[in-house]
């Protein structure tokens, strides 16, 4: 009868300590929703004598409910208000270089060098997010396999959204987030007099990475830009012509037609 009773407390015991466990393991998951850990994002943002235009992409940072962010200012030697309105921002910024450079690609790499986010986004100046929940909605897509985040765009001077299409590598840098490691792997980017196709390059350098789409466009930006001037076209078809994403003969049309359609464009609005 003795042995009876023990062999009963025993159980007793030991289903009390399962429910206590259990208790403990839900609460725990319970502090971590609460309390969930975040992704870094460094956004990163260029400019050069450019005051208007900066207001805007800080204040749209600034907007952004997603917290866990290193935003880094590169400044190319600015002369006119720009350093006033950076330094109005003071520590809010968390890492400012302001000296002379080589072009845009170069302040991107000084700045790539110095973030300390595990993902990048550059939001350079003019540029701005959609919405407040912009960079919330891409960090939302991330999982553990996926190393760039794409999105739609919107064109500033009519409100035209701009379908992101990978297939043909129709992305923009202000809409694309990726993870800073790729640079480790692929590089930085192309630095030299003339180059205005380097992140068009990088991208299609890791396009057989996990690419994921994001529904809700990232970024406001411009229309016009280096990427509206001929040499940038030249140099995206031969890019493209190295990457072997069209036959020789393909892009020797489109170097021969490229003059005329230029020409109508310039004299017929409706085609612009």
């Amino acid at each position: 009868m003795q042995n009876v009773l023990l062999i009963g407390l025993l159980f007793s015991f030991i289903k009390r300590l399962f429910y206590i466990v259990g208790t403990l393991k839900g609460c725990i998951n319970l502090s971590l929703s609460f309390f969930p850990l975040t992704t870094r994002v460094t956004i990163i943002t260029v400019v050069r004598d450019d005051v208007l235009g900066l207001a805007r992409t800080l204040a749209s940072v600034f907007a952004q409910d997603y917290r866990n962010r290193q935003l880094v200012v590169v400044d190319g030697g600015s002369t006119d208000g720009t350093l006033k309105i950076i330094h109005e921002y003071g520590s809010a910024i968390d890492a400012l270089i302001s000296e002379p450079d080589e072009g845009i690609y170069h302040a991107m790499n000084k700045g790539i060098a110095i973030a300390d986010g595990e993902w990048l986004l550059f939001m350079n100046s003019g540029d701005e997010f959609v919405a407040p929940n912009s960079l919330s909605k891409a960090v939302a897509v991330t999982e553990p396999d996926v190393e760039v985040v794409y999105a739609d765009w919107i064109y500033r001077e009519d409100g035209q959204i701009v379908k992101a299409d990978f297939g043909r590598m129709n992305v923009r840098h202000q809409s694309v987030m990726y993870r800073t490691s790729l640079h480790d792997v692929f590089g930085l980017y192309v630095v030299g007099r003339g180059v205005t196709i380097s992140d068009f390059l990088f991208f299609l350098s890791i396009a057989n990475r996990c690419w994921k789409y994001s529904d809700q466009p990232i970024s406001i930006c411009d229309k016009a830009g280096a990427s509206g001037k001929a040499m940038h076209f030249y140099q995206r078809m031969a890019i493209e012509l190295i990457f072997a994403r069209r036959s020789r003969v393909r892009v020797a049309v489109i170097l021969l037609l490229y003059p005329l359609y230029r020409l109508l464009k310039h004299n017929m609005p409706f085609m612009r």
